[in-house]
C-alpha cells in the first residue's frame, strides 16, 4: 500500500497547544505523488557499516547517482512505497517493477509553512520501517519550524546517515515533500520482474482511515481547522489511491472516490467551525459526521463483498 506521510511534531520542546493540533494530523497518512528528484549503485551506507572500509561517498555524489538513475527509467515510470513491510519499488506504467530497494520513511517537509515532521513521529508506520530519531548533538541540527528547502535537505541526508540508508528519493506534491531512505536499491532483469503488490486492500485502507478519523472529531482539544485538515488529506489520500495503488480495480476506483469527495465535503464544512465557534464540536454536528463515516464504511464494506 502506498502510504505516505502524516505530521505530527517533530520535538518535544514545541508548545503544548501545538501538540494538540498535530494531534489531528498525526492520525493519518499523507499521499504522495511522483517526484523527479535525486544507477543502481552500491549500498554506500550499508558498505562503510560492515566493517572498516572506505567512508560513503558524499551526499552530493549519491544523489548525482540516483539522478542518473532515475534518468533511464521509462518517461512514464512511478514509484510505490509499502510501509508493511517495508518495501519500495520503481514501476513502468504498468505497475511492473523494474528496480526496488527496502525504504524508510525520513522525515516530510511542509513549503507553505516551511515546518519539518520526523518519520519517527508517525505512529502508523512500523519503527523498524522510520528513520532514526537524531539525538544527542545531532539533534540540534534538526529543526521544526522556519527551515529552508536546502536545509531540509541536508537534515534528511543527516537523518539517512543515522538509519543506515544508501540514497534519499524525495517524492514531492504541491504543498509538501516526502523524503524515502532506500536500501540496497537494485535492478531486476525482465526475468525477474512481476506486478508490485500491496500488503493492504482498499477495503483495509477504508477501515483504517475511517477510524483514525473518529478518533480526530472526538479530539475535543483539537484545533478545528487541524481537524479540517485530517479530513481535507485523507480525501486526498482516497483520491491518489484511486488513481495509482488500486486504478486497476473498477470497484476500488468508485468506493474511494466516492469517500475522497464525501471528506472533502466534511473538510468544508468543519472549516465553519474555526469561523463560528458555536459550532466547534456540537455534539449533534459530530454525530451527523460520525453517522456519514458509518454509513460510508458500511457501503464500501458491502460493495467489496
Amino acid at each position: 500500500s502506498v502510504y505516505p506521510s502524516i505530521h505530527p511534531s517533530i520535538h518535544r520542546s514545541i508548545s503544548e497547544n501545538e501538540e494538540t493540533m498535530a494531534d489531528a494530523s498525526r492520525l493519518l497518512w499523507r499521499p504522495l505523488q511522483l517526484a523527479s528528484s535525486a544507477q543502481a549503485p552500491a549500498a554506500p551506507a550499508a558498505a562503510a557499516a560492515a566493517g572498516g572500509a572506505n567512508p560513503p561517498p558524499s551526499w552530493k555524489e549519491r544523489d548525482q547517482k540516483l539522478k542518473s538513475f532515475i534518468d533511464k527509467l521509462p518517461k512514464q515510470f512511478d514509484y510505490r512505497v509499502s510501509f508493511e513491510d517495508g518495501a519500495f519499488a520503481f514501476v513502468d506504467s504498468k505497475n511492473i517493477i523494474l528496480a526496488k530497494a527496502s525504504v524508510k520513511l525520513l522525515m516530510s517537509y511542509n513549503l507553505v509553512k516551511k515546518s519539518v515532521v520526523g518519520g519517527w513521529a508517525n505512529p502508523s508506520v512500523p519503527k523498524k520501517y522510520v528513520g532514526s530519531e537524531l539525538k544527542g548533538p545531532q539533534a540540534a541540527s534538526i529543526k521544526n519550524t522556519d527551515v529552508e528547502q536546502k536545509e531540509a535537505d541536508m537534515m534528511a541526508h543527516r537523518i539517512a546517515d543515522a538509519s543506515g540508508c544508501d540514497f534519499v528519493y524525495k517524492a514531492v506534491n504541491r504543498a509538501n515533500w516526502v523524503y524515502l531512505g532506500l536500501i540496497n536499491l537494485k535492478i531486476l532483469d525482465s526475468k525477474q520482474r512481476t506486478q508490485f503488490n500491496s500488503t493492504t486492500s482498499y477495503l483495509e485502507l477504508v477501515v483504517m482511515i475511517i477510524a483514525r478519523l473518529r478518533k480526530v472529531i472526538m479530539m475535543r482539544q483539537a484545533q478545528p481547522v487541524s481537524i479540517a485538515k485530517a479530513y481535507h488529506d485523507a480525501g486526498l489520500l482516497f483520491f491518489q489511491q484511486a488513481k495509482t495503488t488500486f486504478s486497476k480495480n473498477t470497484n476500488a476506483v468508485k468506493t474511494l472516490n466516492a469517500g475522497g469527495t464525501m471528506l472533502m465535503r466534511i473538510a468544508n464544512e468543519l472549516k465553519m467551525w474555526a469561523i463560528d465557534v458555536k459550532r466547534a464540536h456540537n455534539p449533534e454536528q459530530v454525530k451527523q459526521i460520525m453517522q456519514k463515516l458509518l454509513n460510508f464504511e458500511q457501503a464500501a464494506i458491502l460493495s467489496g463483498r
